[in-house]
């Protein structure tokens, strides 16, 4: 921990040498120097009866997130440092600055940049960059390790999830504002085959080093302050394998044969596209908005961490907003389908809806409401296919919450009900008319009371829950209480709260039983500093609705905190 304390130093010490060292204009109105933020050091404590301890005994946190100014300069980090784990995973402890002056901003440590939706889209490196906006003009640039390489978990002996150092840069190019602009941009990144060396190269199921090209761009545009038009896109170029020995010219591609000689390409090389664009009208009170996307399957980039590719939808979106903000509306409608690119054997298709009504009926009575719906219909490709291989199936969510307040001088009640209702209908046969209904029911229904009394700065709660679930030949029941409050004292000094809720479970004549309690305090020591404590206690009887009988057990942790906040 000292060695993390002491390069968090050094690197402020670095970058205010830096800043100092430029030649600002309009240094005489700058402040020289400001210095503002959090400081949190946490110890938990942890315990378990009646199963093996699911996390330390005893661990610690330290993190922080100190802002530096000079002259105009503001560098935020942010840190966290926590007790070594004895594996292969490192503990999570990472700096990083961003510094901004006026137009200029500089990157360096790890950064969580977003140039487009399908490049460098907030995925975390650790390196360094910029970002200029002079006037009307937007520029970027960021390279570094997207990836540390994993290997073999030495304490366990177990190959994990492994992957390869991987490096890569992003750069951004844009004209316009927030409301009108152009931008492209463009990343790359490629994974060191020489950054593990542990790993059998017979392994059948080792991950392979890989390399990736995305080129973006992105645009909005607003018409005579109604209308607008938005649209992302991308292509990208990834190559699985950038050892493969498939010789390229095997592959027929026009594309990618015409950037063999720009990229790095082989036979395991394959292009993507992504594209998205909306087009609405928005007044005081309405707007509505028609939006296309499309993805195709594998899409992805070494920029982004996740993204729902094979997928083809349309949409309208309405919304709006009536007799002064007292009835709101927003929703879509739309149809979506996979298979964009004809390569599955079914397509699936999908209508996908929902909406969202908010209504506040009297000054203590309102209403909010939300319906979904999402249906699934698989048809064959082939002229063939078989009966059980169809898929049919319509998912309907609808929620109600009724919502009551009475609002005095020395006490406020509110009452706020829930009721969800949710099934998933399977209008397919899959094992003949005797075979129980696949189709899935949920209910659930929630009843909450909340008394605050003012001038006592005391709050009482109270709720009742129950649920069910039926499928499959199958019924389960969930009930529920619970109990609690919260309470200041010490001139709002020290505040104190409790809480207890307690669920019953019940799938045919098995019945289960859930305890959880918690106990917390904070005290303000000042206007920069507090003392945080908590304390937590789980009570768990599966009894015998858990197949193969798991045993009873219970848990608690403990929580001390600090807090300061600082300021110069």
């Amino acid at each position: 921990m000292k060695r993390s304390i002491f390069l968090l130093l050094v690197g402020v010490l670095l970058w205010s040498n830096t800043c100092l060292g430029q030649d600002l204009t309009n240094l005489g109105t700058q402040k020289p120097f400001e210095f503002n933020g959090g400081l949190e050091l946490r110890g938990i404590f942890y315990h378990a009866n009646g199963i093996a301890n699911r996390r330390q005994p005893f661990t610690y946190l330290l993190s922080g997130s100190p802002t530096i100014n000079i002259y105009g300069w503001s560098i935020p980090t942010s840190f966290t440092i926590s007790k070594e784990q004895n594996s292969f995973q490192q503990p999570f402890n990472q700096y990083g600055f961003s510094p901004t002056y006026k137009w200029i901003t500089l990157h360096a440590g790890h950064r969580s940049i977003n140039f487009s939706p399908y490049t460098l889209a907030g995925h975390t490196m650790l390196g360094g960059g910029f970002e200029l906006k002079p006037g009307k003009i937007r520029i970027g640039f960021m390279y570094g390790r997207l990836n540390k390489a994993t290997v073999i978990d030495t304490a366990t002996m177990a190959l994990v999830p492994y992957s390869f150092s991987r490096k890569g840069f992003a750069a951004k190019l844009g004209y316009g504002s927030s409301s009108n602009y152009f931008d492209l941009s463009f990343l790359h990144a490629k994974d060191d085959s020489t950054s593990i060396t542990s790993i059998n190269p017979t392994d059948s199921n080792k991950v392979t080093a890989a390399a990736n090209s995305v080129l973006g761009y992105g645009t909005k545009f607003t018409l005579f302050k109604r209308f607008f038009f938005e649209s992302d896109g991308a292509v990208s170029i990834y190559t699985r394998d950038i050892n493969s020995p498939i010789q390229f010219e095997k592959i027929e591609d026009p594309t990618l044969n015409k950037l063999k000689g720009l990229l790095n390409v082989n036979g395991s090389t394959e292009l993507f596209l992504a594209f998205s664009a909306g087009v609405g009208y928005t007044a005081k009170n309405y707007g509505l908005k028609v939006n296309y996307r499309r993805v195709e399957p594998d899409f992805k980039s070494m920029g982004a961490y996740f993204f729902s590719n094979d997928i083809e939808n349309l949409t309208i979106s309405p919304n709006f907003n009536l007799k002064e903000g007292k009835l709101r509306f927003n929703g879509s409608f739309g149809v979506e389908h996979d298979n964009v690119r004809l390569q599955k054997t079914s397509t699936t298709k999908r209508i996908i809806a929902n909406g969202n009504l908010s209504a506040d009926i009297t000054e203590r009575f309102g209403l909010d409401a939300f319906y979904s719906n999402f249906s699934n219909n698989q048809k064959p490709n082939t002229l063939r296919f078989a009966d059980s291989l169809k898929i049919v199936q319509v998912t309907q969510n609808l929620s109600l919450m009724p919502r009551y307040m009475i609002i005095g001088e020395d006490i406020t009640h509110m009452i706020m009900a829930t009721v969800n209702m949710s099934n998933l209908n399977d209008y397919n046969s899959y094992f003949g008319t005797d075979a129980p209904s696949r189709n899935v029911t949920t209910q659930q229904y929630m009843l909450n009371y909340n008394i605050s009394f003012l001038k006592r700065a005391l709050s009482l709660f109270g709720s009742l829950n129950y649920s069910k679930m039926g499928g499959m030949g199958i019924k389960t029941s969930y009930s529920g209480i619970t109990l609690g409050g919260n309470y200041t004292l010490l001139n709002k000094k020290l505040t104190t709260g409790l809480n207890c809720s307690v669920l019953n479970g019940k799938t045919g004549d098995s019945n289960s039983l859930i305890i959880n309690s918690s106990a917390n305090l904070n005290y303000k020591i000042d206007k920069r500093q507090s003392l945080r404590s908590s304390f937590f206690w789980t009570k768990n009887n599966p009894g015998t609705i858990i197949s193969g009988g798991y045993p009873g057990f219970s848990e608690s942790r403990g929580e001390i905190a600090y807090q300061i906040n600082f300021g110069l």
